[in-house]
């Protein structure tokens, strides 16, 4: 039975070792109760039903200054610029749902979820008015919430309202020609 204690330690020490760097892979790593850095939401219509396959884009902004870190505080965002043309996607779920997590720069490359920034966040789904805003993300989760107001006109049927009078008009004389 001795003989199966060093293999029971091998395929231990295993586990924590994968479990480890799943944690390190996933953010899990970085302390209890610590939410992830990212944007998310949920887009809904004016009657509060979730709307599906609307195209989310996050693109960094300028970054906060905070006007008290003369006087004590600290500036939040002290990096370096993002590249130009930096952008996160996304499309809602079914159920309207929507998470960016990380930021894109021109080639592809991930930037994280840079702190600190403002961000412009824009809404668009066909048949919808898009929505744009722009929000501060220090850190954490930011829950950007939207409704989408249907792009209708709202036509009342008031009977005939075409004037068929004739009245004061003033004809002119003139010639239609194809091709002019």
């Amino acid at each position: 039975m001795n003989h199966m204690l060093p293999r029971t330690q091998a395929i231990l020490g295993l586990a924590a070792l994968l479990l480890l760097a799943a944690c390190a892979t996933t953010g899990g790593g970085r302390g209890k109760n610590k939410e992830p850095d990212m944007l998310s939401g949920l887009v809904l219509d004016p009657e509060g039903r979730a709307i599906p396959f609307a195209k989310v884009s996050v693109i960094p902004q300028v970054p906060y200054e905070n006007p008290d870190a003369g006087r004590g505080g600290r500036a939040v965002a002290d990096a370096e610029p993002l590249p130009d043309g930096s952008r996160g996607l996304a499309v809602t779920t079914e159920g309207g749902r929507w998470v960016v997590d990380h930021i894109s720069g021109d080639d592809g490359e991930s930037l994280g979820m840079p702190y600190g920034y403002y961000y412009e966040v824009t809404v668009y789904k066909p048949g919808f008015h898009v929505w744009k805003d722009s929000v501060l993300f220090e850190r954490g989760t930011l829950q950007v919430d939207v409704t989408l107001y249907p792009d209708t006109i709202d036509i009342e049927d008031v009977g005939n309202v075409v004037d068929t009078s004739v009245g004061e008009t003033n004809t002119g004389a003139g010639v239609l020609r194809q091709g002019e």
